[in-house]
């Protein structure tokens, strides 16, 4: 079986003629993430009909379960009452309890005519008296007109991002879902913030704490084997199934995978994270293992029965080979020899050296080794005897465990060729061949790497030479790919502020002033610019305190700038997720935010991109000045 490592999430994305917009991703990626919250809360979940369709409208007998569920009676109210409050509300309807709880706290009302009508659609005024009242607001709070005071602070909250309905007009089930993981994030009339209030945690930000509302009720780990069905106590054929959290098949989960499942949700998630390496230490000790370093890194246990594994109860000492099966926090589930567990690594070597390592018996012996970086980003450290193999830096170097014993070896083929060398738009294939959904991306240059999301490559244009390499699965899809600098993403991109040549003729090193991420500092290096006076806005390379690559930009006048791109008066550029803003005042640059940039009128923005989208460029640098 081969080592597959972490997986990056496949979030569509579209396209400009030649300018990626990267908005269709965000908007998935959020939509995804309030999908997952409210489900796992259980809010949209009603106890008959169904809300699975997002264009659906929504009936207020729906909505009065969906206030219900969205409040402290969550679970606590029956469907049916021993009343009828309307009369076309009997009390044996499906959703009475839910409708007598909704009129009784004052989140809905009925009609004048004695009815409710259950079965008409829910406007976007009478969501917005329910959601406001949950919030702890009354009629009292407003003055003269009620309803306009209502959906003044409805807005004022952001109750309405990424709603577009009006007043009178129908939610749909799409609406809904925004409008409660909006309401689950918006403050109370006392000023807490509402998810607190149904005893959920929110972060510094006041966002609600997402994996910890995911991990409610969730039971695992359980070992892929052969019988691991027999241990989810709800049919695995009707499952979601979501590996390294993208969403898959059950197929397509291996042997020794970690899998967790939540029966209300009827969902399996499964990790195929492993690490194969010498235990190199076990602390503090084997009499009360905490962590196990393994392979250059420290991992802690996830379970009782990982730390036994290495204690003095258990088999694991230093200097075995071994396993280990990391879980959805990259915690230690399990862990097995590499006698068991056949595996292959592959990746760039990012250093060699030689060090003293500890034998099985105990011995320490001087050797050489190499650090390397795989597709997903996991770095690895393996000794290798010099005698019969040469590593250098930047090689393509693969690690075999067979029955034990670990063998290394220098590749020359990459697996790069393809039938085309564009990647689709929404990044799930390059040329025809398929990406797969858990497929590892890594972008690596100058030893310097960045993980890439599939979206990130949507309609990329690329070569064979830009391929590092080139993995497949059995169903001829791409698992790993490692390329040479393709988007850019390994460089930080800030201001340089300073070029000073060598002080001694000793010394070739220059050294560089620099901002990024608003703090000054300065690198040494041998790059000698030939725009060395051109001081401003530039991509760094920098690796062991020293600069190894340096980027000149492009600049752009900017007339527009939206959430995902910056326009001038010809096209559009896509933004990059960290793309730093400074304003440049009386020749100092200052941190600043795209949030200061909202009124144009006032300053002279200026945009800088390393390379065209079409070839994995983006606009990663802003710099506005007052207007003269």
């Amino acid at each position: 079986m081969e080592k597959k490592g972490i997986a990056l999430f496949v979030i569509a994305v579209s396209l400009f003629t030649v300018i990626l917009n990267p908005a269709a991703s965000k908007a998935s990626a959020a939509s995804n993430r309030a999908d997952q919250l409210l489900k796992t809360l259980g809010i949209m979940k009603i106890d008959e009909g169904s809300l699975e369709d997002d264009s659906d409208n929504v009936t207020r007998s729906q909505f009065a379960q969906l206030l219900v569920n969205a409040s402290v009676y969550k679970g606590k109210i029956s469907k049916e009452t021993n009343i009828s409050l309307y009369s076309d509300v009997p009390s044996n309807h499906w959703a009475a309890g839910y409708i007598q709880t909704a009129i009784t706290e004052g989140w809905m009302s009925g009609y004048l005519n004695g009815t409710f009508r259950p079965d008409k659609n829910t406007t976007l005024q009478e969501a917005v008296k329910g959601v406001i009242t949950l919030l702890g607001y009354t009629s009292s709070d407003f003055t003269g007109n009620i309803l306009g005071g209502q959906m003044a602070l409805y807005e004022s909250k952001e109750l309405d991002k990424n709603i577009r309905k009006t007043g009178t007009q129908y939610l749909s089930v799409r609406d809904c879902k925004n409008l409660f993981y909006n309401l689950l994030h918006a403050t109370t009339k006392e000023g807490v913030i509402y998810a607190q209030t149904l005893g959920y945690t929110v972060d510094s930000n006041g966002n609600l704490d997402y994996l910890s509302v995911v991990n409610h009720g969730v039971e695992g780990p359980i070992i892929a084997d052969d019988d691991w069905k027999s241990e989810i106590p709800f049919a695995v054929s009707k499952a979601d199934c979501y590996l390294d959290g993208a969403k898959a098949d059950v197929y397509d989960i291996s042997d020794y995978d970690v899998i967790y499942y939540s029966k209300e949700l009827t969902t399996i998630w499964a990790y195929d994270n492993k690490v194969t390496g010498v235990v190199e230490k076990i602390s503090p000790d084997q009499l009360n293992p905490q962590s196990v370093t393994v392979a250059g890194k420290e991992y802690t246990f996830e379970t009782s029965e990982a730390s036994i594994a290495f204690s003095t109860l258990g088999g694991v000492k230093e200097g075995d080979h071994i396993t280990l099966l990391l879980g959805k926090n990259d915690a230690v589930a399990s862990a097995i020899s590499t006698y068991k567990y056949d595996t292959t690594i592959t990746g760039i070597a990012l250093e060699t050296g030689t060090h003293l390592a500890k034998q099985e018996d105990g011995a320490y012996v001087s050797t050489e080794y190499v650090r390397f970086v795989d597709a997903a980003g996991n770095e690895y450290q393996q000794d290798y005897d010099n005698t019969l193999l040469t590593i250098y830096k930047d090689n393509l170097v693969r690690v075999t465990y067979k029955d034990g014993k670990a063998s290394v070896s220098v590749l020359e083929d990459a697996n790069t060729e393809f039938d085309g060398y564009t990647f689709r738009a929404d990044g799930s294939h390059l040329g025809s061949t398929p990406l797969a959904s858990n497929v590892k991306i890594l972008d690596i240059s100058e030893g310097k790497y960045a993980n890439v999301y599939p979206s990130r490559l949507g309609s990329v244009i690329i070569n064979d030479a830009m391929i590092r390499y080139c993995e497949k699965n059995e169903r001829g899809a791409v698992s790993q790919l490692i390329l040479d600098d393709v988007t850019g993403d390994a460089y930080d991109y800030g201001i340089l502020t300073e070029f000073a040549y060598p002080m001694s003729s000793k010394s070739n090193l220059y050294t560089y002033g620099y901002i990024l991420d608003g703090k000054p500092g300065s690198v040494t290096g041998d790059i000698v610019p030939d725009y060395n006076t051109d001081l401003g806005p530039k991509g760094f390379l920098i690796v062991d305190n020293e600069l190894v690559g340096m980027k000149n930009l492009t600049k752009i006048a900017v007339t527009a700038i939206g959430s995902t791109y910056v326009q001038n008066s010809t096209a559009k550029y896509p933004l990059a997720d960290n793309c730093a803003v400074y304003f440049y005042l009386n020749g100092e640059y200052t941190k600043a935010t795209m949030d200061n940039l909202t009124n144009l009128s006032r300053y002279k923005v200026s945009a800088y991109y390393d390379k065209e989208a079409a070839y994995g460029g983006s606009v990663r640098v802003i710099v506005a000045e007052n207007i003269d």
